[in-house]
């Protein structure tokens, strides 16, 4: 079961993973390539085939298409865990607050620094002061800072738009939970800063990020279950003992549903129903919760050699654990969801 419904769009998604197969970096990385920046190779090929574009009106800029086909990509993405930050660019494009053609042809890498958003549960920064047209402050971790040229940002209530190209902008490499999605420490002081109004552009954004988790968590349980068909324990697969094959069961029942979760938000999205955000957030939080169960189990299922850097199980579970602190635990996105629930009944 995949997002996509029709054949047009079952067409999209198979180019994307060939794309993403010959050009995303093997899995896992090498040891010493830990923390490398954003491959440059994979995100120009995805811009001369308006992959960047996908979900953003031929009118702005964009490559056309709804929802649905961004979520398509975004799935494929996340299945690869390539070293990309397309979830956080189609994030910024999705707030409609920079001309789309620079971040479509690939010229202009934009990302967002979530730990600013107040609307994320396990936001880690509300330091950033504008004062006029300038901004102090710093972040702790934004994902592909390095190579980014704008940044997407929250103070207090304004959001502003930030050249990370500019003296008043700092940045260094920091340590990263995620082997595949490098971060930067950003300090700015006095940086000037633009103020933009995005709209209401966050139910789009966790949608995507929903979509991009659902395929990290199906390609680390495909691997599970091939490796459980071929794997022989006693003279037999492992994968037919018991306790395993009900384990790796249940985790395919669990993706499943929180895959027709994030259709339906796609679905509440595109027919512009009041309650988009609350299928947005309700989306994120079983595609969270399915995304960390199947990593987990589907390493568990490999065993010892599961637990080595030589084997990818550890990076689909660093992948899904460094949302997960991104955008909240389990109770923590649950809280922000009933509080969204709430406010919406008041």
């Amino acid at each position: 079961m995949t997002l996509a419904q029709t054949d047009e769009q079952r067409e999209l998604a198979d180019a994307v993973r060939k794309l993403l197969a010959e050009q995303a970096d093997a899995l896992p990385p090498a040891w010493e390539a830990t923390g490398t920046g954003l491959n440059r190779s994979l995100w120009e090929s995805l811009a001369q085939l308006g992959l960047l574009g996908v979900g953003v009106a031929e009118g702005q800029g964009g490559s056309g298409g709804e929802l649905r086909d961004l979520c398509i990509v975004a799935e494929q993405v996340g299945a690869a865990c390539a070293r990309i930050p397309f979830s956080g660019t189609a994030s910024v494009l999705a707030a409609g607050v920079l001309k789309a053609g620079p971040i479509v042809d690939g010229s202009l890498v934009a990302v967002p620094a979530w730990e600013t958003f107040p609307a994320i549960p396990a936001r880690r920064s509300s330091g950033l002061k504008l004062s006029d047209s300038t901004v102090e402050g710093s972040l702790q971790a934004v994902a592909f800072g390095m190579d980014a040229d704008v940044l997407l940002a929250f103070s207090g209530s304004s959001t502003i738009l930030v050249n990370l190209d500019q003296p008043g902008v700092r940045r260094e490499p920091v340590a990263a939970f995620d082997v595949t999605e490098p971060a930067a420490a950003v300090v700015l002081s006095e940086a000037e800063a633009t103020t933009v109004d995005p709209g209401p552009f966050l139910a789009r954004a966790l949608t995507v990020v929903a979509a991009e988790l659902i395929g990290t968590g199906q390609r680390a349980l495909d691997g599970a279950v091939d490796y459980a068909k071929q794997r022989h324990q006693f003279g037999r697969p492992i994968g037919s003992f018991q306790a395993l094959k009900h384990m790796l069961a249940d985790r395919h029942v669990q993706l499943d549903a929180a895959r027709l979760v994030v259709d339906a938000a796609i679905t509440a999205s595109e027919e512009r129903q009041l309650d988009e955000l609350t299928g947005a957030w309700t989306a994120l939080v079983a595609a969270s919760d399915a995304a960390q169960a199947a990593t987990a189990d589907a390493l568990q299922a490999h065993g010892g050699i599961g637990f080595t850097w030589e084997h990818p199980s550890h990076v689909f579970l660093k992948r899904v654990r460094a949302r997960r602190c991104l955008f909240g635990s389990s109770a923590q996105q649950l809280d922000a969801l009933g509080a969204l629930l709430l406010e919406s009944h008041t």
